[in-house]
């Protein structure tokens, strides 16, 4: 398997007392992941090493926000074109965003992400994917 280990965020009041998961199962993972309910539990991240992982994030009202990165730079957001470009609000980190609906996909589709990364560590083709870049901070600028 692809991923090394699995974090699973859980907010008790505004403490986090997630777990880490060394060389996790799917089982483990799906669960995880079906466990997101964008209250307590608002972030799932599967690592494969510092800069290469995905985060699933939210939940709440079916709605999942999914990204990939391979270099902690590059970020490839998970989006479903059919979708208007509005705005949802969606609890990811433990922290409440503003998110595109695009970036909004279902369960499913999550879990499928989810299952061809953890294999192989690459993005699921059938999907569609949006690159996002950091921007990086010149010390010439400072």
């Amino acid at each position: 398997m692809f991923v090394l280990n699995l974090s699973a965020e859980n907010w008790v009041g505004n403490q986090e007392e997630g777990d880490l998961i060394e060389s996790p199962t799917w089982s483990q993972i799906e669960q995880a992941i079906r466990e997101l309910d964008g209250k307590s539990k608002t972030l799932v991240t599967l690592g494969a090493d510092d800069e290469c992982y995905m985060s699933i994030g939210g939940g709440e009202s079916g709605k999942y926000i999914v990204n990939i990165t391979f270099d902690n730079v590059s970020f490839h957001n998970l989006v479903d074109p059919s979708k208007p470009d509005a705005i949802e609000k969606l609890v990811v980190g433990g922290q409440e965003g503003n998110y595109s609906a695009r970036m909004c996909v279902i369960l499913e589709t999550a879990l499928l992400a989810a299952q061809t990364f953890i294999v192989s560590g690459e993005l699921q083709r059938s999907l569609s994917w949006e690159e996002e870049k950091e921007l990086a901070v010149s010390s010439n600028n400072i």
